[in-house]
């Protein structure tokens, strides 16, 4: 059967949303055409450098319907992945039919964007670290501005507005804070889903109690450990800012997260589904998690490093969890409960700001 797509539509405004990422003097995807011949379909865009800058890292995801794709994930041709020259004219070709041979009719939205190590202006985090104390792993983040907020127009009102926030480099927790690493700190673990085993994410725990936790770990680490901010958690389960409506990209929500759907009304150990491009668990589902800020309204104006509203009592939960629906995992989705409140889907992870 040869495929008919009646409709594709190709979104620009993602991909300029993905750019809002990079610094200004990086390499940055402009200009992109896209189309469809027969069976195959295609982007085509210009590839511009900074003086001296010859190639650049290209991803591309496809959004087909509500499921999103890598672009190694696809039969893809032509200018994406590593050392795509500087130019005009790049483009790259999909062969439908080796990925959908029963052909589909639906939207599909391509996002290409550019791949950033390090430039000039922008902080960087070094390599992942394990911390020696109790074997917490840290995945850098690279600092880098983004769009903060609901960015599909589907959200929540304290969701918006939309408004860029820029952050530093850190590092934030590979996986969230389990049970195990729980007990070697306090001595006593308070979790009702035990029989999860030491390597399900600790639970039960209020914001007040993961402060003394914070302290007594920095203590016999030596570090400056700390809760993530709200912009933080953000920024890395959208994959340093990406347009992601989840953490992550896969072939369906289940394959991210543990939710309603499919936990089984429990926790699981951590890391068991899929992670985002960044390497992070766990960040959509399994628990919800703490976060440093208090709960205040979205301001319009740009923020450098935010921290949340000065006053206010209740602290901000983000990404949903083993009893939530979908929607509620969510990057950009906010929920609040104040900070004594101890229940068994809230845990955490940590961040570290500066090099370990």
């Amino acid at each position: 059967m040869l495929i008919r797509v009646v409709f594709i539509r190709f979104m620009l405004g993602a991909v300029l949303a993905l750019c809002a990422v990079l610094p200004l003097s990086a390499a940055e995807v402009k200009n992109l055409r896209t189309g469809q011949q027969g069976d195959q379909a295609f982007a085509v865009y210009d590839l511009y450098g900074k003086p001296g800058e010859k190639e650049a890292e290209v991803k591309v995801v496809l959004e087909i319907g509500s499921e999103k794709y890598a672009g190694n994930r696809l039969s893809l041709s032509g200018d994406f992945g590593k050392g795509v020259k500087v130019g005009v004219g790049r483009k790259i070709t999909w062969d439908l039919l080796k990925d959908m041979p029963a052909g589909f009719e639906g939207v599909a939205t391509w996002d290409v964007d550019v791949l950033v190590l390090a430039s000039p202006g922008v902080t960087t985090a070094g390599p992942e670290f394990t911390d020696a104390t109790i074997g917490m792993e840290f995945v850098p983040v690279p600092g880098g501005c983004f769009k903060m907020g609901d960015n599909f127009g589907d959200g929540d009102e304290d969701e918006k507005p939309v408004h860029e926030v820029c952050l530093d480099a850190f590092y934030i927790g590979k996986y969230e804070v389990t049970q195990g690493q729980w007990l070697a700190i306090m001595g006593k673990n308070p979790s009702q889903f035990k029989q999860c085993g030491k390597n399900c994410p600790v639970e039960n725990v209020s914001w007040q109690e993961i402060q003394l936790f914070v302290k007594k770990l920095n203590v016999r680490s030596d570090k400056n450990y700390r809760l993530p901010t709200e912009a933080e958690f953000e920024f890395a389960a959208r994959d340093g800012g990406r347009r992601e409506r989840y953490s992550g990209i896969g072939e369906s929500v289940s394959s991210l997260a543990w939710f309603e759907a499919n936990s089984g009304g429990k926790t699981h150990p951590v890391g068991q589904k899929k992670p985002n491009s960044l390497g992070v668990y766990d960040m959509s589902g399994n628990v919800a998690e703490w976060v440093f800020d208090r709960k205040g309204d979205y301001k319009a104006e740009n923020k450098k490093n935010p921290i949340g509203p000065d006053s206010g009592v209740n602290r901000v939960l983000r990404g949903g969890s083993w009893l939530d629906k979908s929607t509620n995992l969510r990057a950009s989705s906010r929920s609040e409960l104040t900070p004594s409140v101890r229940t068994n889907f809230i845990g955490f992870r940590l961040v570290l700001s500066t090099t370990p």
